[in-house]
Order: structure tokens, then sequence, then C-alpha cells
């Protein structure tokens, strides 16, 4: 009945204007790429790959191998996670994408399909509890893009294969946005607080600021895009973004630093964002 009543509403509602695309990118492999490779049929307005950061050493390969693989340009952002909770996290960057009020979001999720009940049984279902969260949010749509194991042909084995270099030895990867093995949870470092610096939420336009936060998400470019650095600077109040022009990387910079930065507030895709900005890290024992 409800589903009867509500239909010609459905039917007469307005197309937003914009679609925004979101891949969720455990690990480089083949089950991404091929998610990758469908999002750009969707041809949306803005496509993003997320990894969320649960392990420093297995994100850095994937950044390396990010680098160098280039997905034609698409860039890949990395966001923190220091608590470990990815439902949550993953709703915090749809969130973002929501933001503008005529964006329809669609979050593809790779799904690793297998032969074997008791193969399905050595994953955990992290992505389940990921799309039911982010399909009961308006305007956010999910969807599985399986990959089935021991199918694949040739071409598609061959665009990423085991991105961090190890064997699998038989054993078949995560499930894409699985919490990766238990490891000590390393508590965040407590915010800076720096003489002259204000409130994120009090920046405005045009305005010569110095701000102190944290790195939540830092925007990896491959080797052959645009060279540049963008990540969110975040406090208590909000986030800044800060773009490096010119520059792949910054030595240090990385989800989690704790960041001074200073310089001119200007419009980066209706964003505040300060560009090429003067920087120093916060040591923790500098910080209160």
């Amino acid at each position: 009945e409800e589903l009867e009543r509500d239909a010609p509403a459905a039917a007469s509602a307005p197309t937003l204007r914009r679609h925004s695309v979101i891949v969720l990118v455990d690990r480089l492999d083949a089950a991404a790429a091929r998610a990758i490779q469908y999002a750009r049929t969707l041809h949306p307005d803005d496509l993003q790959a997320v990894h969320f950061d649960l392990d420093p050493v297995k994100t850095a390969h994937l950044i390396d191998a990010w680098q160098q693989l280039g997905f034609s340009r698409l860039p890949l952002d990395v966001v923190e996670c220091p608590d470990r909770r990815l439902t949550r996290a993953a709703m915090q960057v749809v969130s973002t994408a929501l933001e503008h009020h005529d964006t329809e979001v669609s979050v593809l999720v790779p799904r690793r399909m297998y032969k074997h009940a008791w193969h399905r049984m050595l994953h955990d279902r992290t992505s389940d509890q990921i799309t039911e969260a982010l399909s009961g949010i308006p305007h956010s749509n999910v969807t599985i893009v399986p990959y089935h194991l021991g199918s694949s042909r040739p071409s598609e084995s061959a665009v990423a294969g085991d991105a961090d270099g190890a064997s699998t030895n038989g054993v078949a990867p995560r499930e894409a946005g699985a919490s990766a093995p238990p490891t000590t949870v390393v508590a965040r470092a407590p915010l800076p607080i720096i003489d002259g610096a204000v409130p994120i939420a009090d920046v405005r336009l045009r305005q010569r600021v110095k701000v102190a936060g944290r790195v939540h998400r830092v925007r990896i470019q491959p080797h052959g895009g645009v060279a540049s650095l963008e990540c969110t600077l975040v406090d208590d109040t909000g986030g800044i973004e800060l773009v490096f022009l010119g520059r792949r990387s910054v030595t240090g910079l990385a989800v989690g630093a704790l960041v001074v930065a200073e310089g001119t507030v200007g419009d980066d895709r209706k964003r505040l964002a300060i560009l090429n900005p003067i920087y120093e890290f916060s040591r923790e024992a500098h910080a209160h």
C-alpha cells in the first residue's frame, strides 16, 4: 500500500541537477577496478574513490599503487577513521557530498563473490552494514558491484592484481570496506591551541587567516593527473581545504597529522580553501 500510494509522487519528483558517484576502495584489485570502470559508464558530474585509513602500512601500499596505475587521472581520497567505525565514516563522506541540495549520490561497493559457502564465511559482512546505513539517507543510493572469483578474464585480472605486492596464497581478498585485522587503536592527539589561530567555522572568503587542526582527508593524485595535493583540515568547529598547487606530496602530510596553516581564503569548487598555505606541523607535545 505504501509503495502504491507514493508511486505518483516519486514518479513526478524533479530530477536533481548533479550526480556524484563514490567508489569505496579497500584495496587495489580487479574487483575495485571493475567498480571504477562501471562508475565511469554512469557519466557522473563528480567521481571519487574513497579509502578509509585503518592501517597506515596498508594505506601507504595503496597510495603507491594508485599513483603508479593512475586510473586515467582519477584521484583517491584517503579519509581518517581513528575509531574504526567504518559505517559512521562512510555516512560522513556521503553527507558531505549531499551538502549541495541539488545532488544525487550513488555509492558503489565492490563485492567479491565466492563459489563456496565456506569461502564466504571467512569474510566479514562489514560492507552489508555500510550498504544498509547509506541506503537510509535521502538521495543516497547504494549499488553492489559483484566480481566473481574464478571467472576473471585475462584483461580483467591484469588491471591491478594484488596491489600491495603480497601473495594471497589462495586466500581470497577481504570484503570492500571490511576492517583490517585487529590492531591497537591509537587515540587521537588533542587539537593544538595556537596563538592567533581562529576557529575554522569563523573563516570567511578573502580573509587572511591562521588555522590549526587535524588532517581528516588527503586526496592522492595519480602520476598522470594534475600536480596538486589537497587535504581537508578540521577542528572542533568545521573544516577547510588546503590546496598545494604544483606538488604531488608533502612530507609528513597524512591523515591524522596536526597542522597549522596560514594564507588567504579562496574558493575551490564551492569550498573554502587556502591555496599554497604557509604551514607547519604541530608536535603532539605542544598540543593542549
